[in-house]
């Protein structure tokens, strides 16, 4: 697949929304994809049905830490604050979104499941996922000087884990765009594998940055663990990783983790 018909195959990125702060980089990732791509942008603001049910033990207690008071917590106070935090979430989309051009979409979605599962239910080409910060928000945040952005708070790295499935292509092109537009170093990330197998995966991989005009280092998965990722992504909010959706490091437990201990936006590519 080249690069022109990849382009003209993302219409539908997907982000899911926290409204805090520690979501702020997967949603201005996916702003700045979709407006690159042409494509609709939804937000979807998940509404875990596990905390929702953990709200309706009647022994669970808030302790509030001006006051040192404890407050009991209902399923009802909680699907308030829920419906609170998704109108919060829908303001900021709107911001960023019109700022860009981009058009957009919200929904709240209830429910537990793996990013492949929110991929296929959303039908998104691709999935914008961030850290998600707890319940309480931490402040509000205006799009405002998105544009700006763009070149003073760049990524310092985009990391793009590829191999030989279609969706690694599509990971590799859409690395490729989104590094020419905030000018900003792409590392390509090889499985570990025979040498014979790496020269060709290296190769397969430099025809497509070079009809995307793209330069690249690369590195070596050694061990192909969620660790030997961490250590050569780094632990930076500043950082961008690219995977095909089904990629084993990144299902369900994996990406948990990933998310939790990178802090950066992690786009899923099907």
């Amino acid at each position: 697949m080249t690069p022109a018909s990849e382009q003209h195959t993302t219409r539908h990125v997907v982000v899911t929304l926290d409204a805090s702060e520690s979501g702020r980089p997967a949603l201005e990732t996916a702003v700045r994809l979709a407006a690159l791509t042409g494509a609709h942008l939804e937000g979807v603001f998940v509404e875990d049905i596990n905390l929702i049910r953990l709200a309706e033990l009647p022994f669970l207690r808030e302790l509030r830490p001006s006051s040192l008071a404890e407050e009991a917590i209902s399923s009802q106070r909680m699907q308030r604050e829920l419906r609170s935090l998704a109108r919060r979430a829908r303001r900021m989309l709107e911001q960023a979104a019109v700022e860009m051009g981009v058009h957009w979409s919200f929904q709240v979605w209830r429910g537990h499941a793996g990013a492949e599962t929110l991929a296929e239910t959303f039908s998104a080409d691709i999935l914008s996922l961030g850290r998600v910060s707890s319940l309480r928000f931490s402040g509000t945040w205006s799009a405002g000087g998105l544009r700006a952005r763009r070149r003073s708070e760049s990524p310092s790295q985009i990391n793009v884990l590829f191999s030989n499935s279609k969706q690694a292509v599509r990971a590799l092109t859409t690395a490729c765009r989104l590094a020419n537009d905030l000018g900003a170093p792409l590392s390509v990330i090889l499985p570990e594998k025979r040498k014979a197998d790496l020269q060709q995966l290296r190769q397969k991989a430099l025809t497509i940055l070079e009809s995307c005009g793209q330069a690249a280092c690369f590195v070596q998965l050694s061990g192909g663990s969620l660790q030997s990722l961490e250590q050569l992504t780094g632990i930076s909010g500043q950082c961008i990783l690219i995977a095909g959706s089904r990629h084993t490091l990144l299902q369900q437990a994996g990406l948990d983790r990933c998310l939790n201990t990178l802090t950066c936006p992690v786009l899923l590519v099907r």
